[in-house]
């Protein structure tokens, strides 16, 4: 694509030289037209060596070899632009007519000084284009650069918290061994799949996927906690369509139970929530005791917020209200709907 545009620029080119040159000499256009071919032509093949020279010799004007190389570039592509007019006759044979032309044509010395301006100009886009490449590929290079190391962070992130959830996870089924055999044998079934999910290699899910698996952990403390443990969940249709990190959302509800639930006699509520407002995505994790504020910022918030801030920088947030009633941790992020292949 870019040599058919290369070869139609010098074409355009031609018929202004012709239509310059019919109205200077009062001639037709059809007559100055294979005089601006042949000169737009050998200025084009020309151009094309100086696309080659500039890719040798570095852009460096307070280099000796650079001017010199230029110079005399620019002084044999302004001659034979200055006769390309004469080029029928060289190649017929007829040397001394189109010597005798030569030094006959009125407009020898302007020919001479469009070759040098043709020449700058080429030779100035051809450097101009190289930096411009140059300063993409660096771009490209940095963009890939940061990506690595983002996937890199996001990696170590997860991790750090499947062991985490790991641990967690078996110490609550060995609460269960001895107290309630039964219970236990559910738990570790429930765990099996637990992990498969935990330790996938998925960048993004659905906020679907995330939710089920976000429910089966809960179920899977409902059977260590029972009724002390009791949800309430609500979650838009859209919202499920929406494409989140995996394990976003269970570290904030690990938190609530742990710490707003399961140290408490009577128990709690864990109150779910997701819907989309103008076009992000946002996430509740509610509970009425102590929650996150009894626990701080820990691993799990920790993770969270900075993956998200890995993925989405300032256009994640993570807000945490604590009251005497409970404690709400907000989260939100740019809505990314599913393509097919994702929701296939």
């Amino acid at each position: 694509m870019g040599w058919i545009a290369y070869v139609v620029a010098w074409l355009v080119s031609a018929v202004f030289w012709a239509v310059a040159a019919a109205s200077v000499g009062r001639l037709r256009v059809l007559q100055t037209l294979p005089y601006g071919l042949l000169a737009m032509g050998t200025a084009g093949v020309m151009g094309v060596a100086i696309w080659r020279l500039t890719a040798r010799v570095d852009w460096n004007w307070r280099s000796a070899s650079f001017s010199t190389v230029h110079a005399t570039a620019l002084l044999a592509f302004s001659f034979i632009y200055s006769i390309s007019w004469a080029w029928p006759d060289l190649v017929l044979g007829r040397f001394g007519a189109a010597v005798d032309n030569f030094r006959a044509s009125p407009v020898v010395f302007w020919n001479l000084l469009i070759g040098c301006w043709l020449y700058v100009l080429i030779a100035g886009l051809s450097y101009a284009i190289r930096a411009n490449g140059r300063v993409r590929a660096q771009e490209a290079a940095a963009g890939e650069a940061r990506l690595l190391a983002q996937q890199a962070q996001l990696a170590a992130l997860r991790a750090q918290i499947n062991p985490h959830f790991l641990f967690n996870a078996l110490h609550s089924v060995g609460a269960l061994v001895s107290s309630d055999p039964a219970r236990a044998d559910e738990a570790l079934e429930c765990l099996g799949d637990l992990l498969r999910y935990a330790l996938g290699t998925e960048n993004e899910v659905l906020l679907a996927q995330e939710w089920t698996f976000t429910k089966n952990y809960l179920s899977f403390e409902q059977l260590r906690l029972g009724e002390r443990l009791r949800l309430d969940v609500d979650t838009d249709v859209d919202a499920l369509a929406v494409m989140v990190p995996p394990l976003i959302l269970q570290p904030v509800v690990e938190n609530a139970v742990r710490h707003g639930i399961a140290d408490r006699a009577e128990g709690g509520h864990i109150r779910l929530r997701a819907h989309v407002e103008q076009e992000r995505l946002v996430l509740q994790v509610a509970d009425d005791g102590r929650g996150t504020k009894a626990m701080g910022d820990g691993l799990g918030l920790s993770s969270v917020r900075r993956r998200l801030a890995a993925l989405y920088g300032d256009r994640a947030t993570v807000a945490i209200d604590s009251s005497a009633a409970g404690c709400t941790v907000s989260i939100a992020l740019p809505v990314k709907e599913a393509d097919l292949g994702s929701a296939a």
